[in-house]
């Protein structure tokens, strides 16, 4: 019995190390996420498209790697629930961190996405101005109607 309880306790001990590791992780990712944005909202107002593309291939990446580490946070939560019922200091901690993390991640990404709705529409103007002003017109645009015709051949 008190092997059991040994091997259960080892069990419980490595479900929370790896719980808070991969908690930690994600953490970091979206800091790091939250970084790229800021880099990404600094391209946009620059206008610079090169930066910005680089951005978006970064925040995709990263994205991808949050998802990841939500597909690995999940069981272990489940598992974490059922042999701690009664709650480990640090994960709440963790989840709350994580969760204004999200939260900011989110809030920027918005604003981000308005900023680039906005150039948008700032280079859209300026491309239909541009069109407008190289019209080429014709050299007999404005010569009038004409009043006597030539009808000798």
């Amino acid at each position: 019995m008190e092997n059991i309880e040994g091997e259960e306790l080892r069990e419980r001990v490595n479900i929370l190390k790896k719980l808070r590791e991969t908690l930690l992780k994600q953490r970091e990712k979206f800091r790091i996420y939250l970084e790229v944005l800021e880099h990404e909202e600094r391209a946009i107002a620059d206008g610079d498209l090169d930066r910005l593309e680089a951005h978006i291939a970064i925040e995709k990446s990263i994205v991808n790697e949050i998802t990841n580490f939500q597909r690995v946070i999940e069981p272990l939560d489940e598992m974490y629930k059922k042999f701690f019922p009664e709650s480990e200091e640090s994960i709440p901690k963790l989840k709350e961190s994580l969760e204004r993390m999200k939260s900011k991640v989110i809030e920027r990404n918005k604003r981000n996405q308005l900023l680039l709705k906005e150039k948008m529409e700032l280079v859209r103007s300026e491309i239909k101005s541009l069109r407008m002003n190289m019209q080429v017109t014709s050299p007999y645009a404005n010569i009038g109607t004409p009043t006597l015709i030539d009808i000798t051949t």
